[in-house]
């Protein structure tokens, strides 16, 4: 049997993911989006596979082809951004992973089916995050949409500060639950992704 490598298991994640949210979201407007190599804490790290819905939650992959060699940088991101955050991994990280990552990260490990398949299954929950940065959230957003998030809050004289600027405006002045918001929905949102 071959080396199960990051694009094994996405797909069938991914597959899980859209299951997870139409199933959950079917009777509301809401919605969500699923957002493939999510760029957090302005580039420093990406994560995997992001889910805007009525939270964002970040899931890592870890593969059979993989190391942890950039996990303790990835936790110290993931940690102030996501209200959830997951890793999926193979059989290689199965029982060593939970003495890797924080205790409220949930865990997934990919495994083949008889048919040789892949099926994801959850070895722990994931818990609230409770390390949101006001900052890592206002990283995820452009300049147009912190401009956005100020003026619907009353700011002016905004024009020629750039976006550094802008974002401290709203660290200093809105509290984390507005700003955890607006980046949720603006992520999900959101209709044209910059590559």
């Amino acid at each position: 049997m071959q080396i199960m490598k990051d694009i094994d298991i996405r797909e069938p994640l991914i597959r899980r993911l859209v299951k997870q949210n139409e199933t959950h979201n079917h009777c509301q407007e809401s919605g969500y989006r699923i957002i493939p190599e999510l760029s957090v804490c302005d580039g420093l790290s990406r994560v995997d596979v992001a889910v805007a819905n009525g939270s964002l939650y970040g899931y890592e992959i870890k593969s059979d082809a993989d190391t942890l060699d950039r996990l303790e940088s990835q936790i110290i991101y993931y940690n102030k951004t996501f209200d959830k955050v997951f890793i999926v991994v193979g059989s290689k990280f199965e029982k060593v992973i939970a003495d890797h990552i924080p205790e409220w990260w949930g865990i997934y490990v990919a495994s083949y089916n008889k048919n040789d398949e892949i099926i994801l299954k959850e070895r722990r929950r994931g818990r609230k995050n409770m390390e949101i940065c006001a900052a890592s959230l206002l990283e995820l957003l452009w300049r147009e949409e912190v401009v956005t998030l100020l003026k619907e809050r009353g700011f002016r004289q905004l024009s020629g500060k750039n976006r550094r600027i802008l974002r401290r405006i709203a660290e200093d002045n809105l509290p984390l639950s507005v700003i955890r918001d607006y980046t949720r929905e603006t992520l999900k949102n959101r209709k044209e992704w910059r590559q």
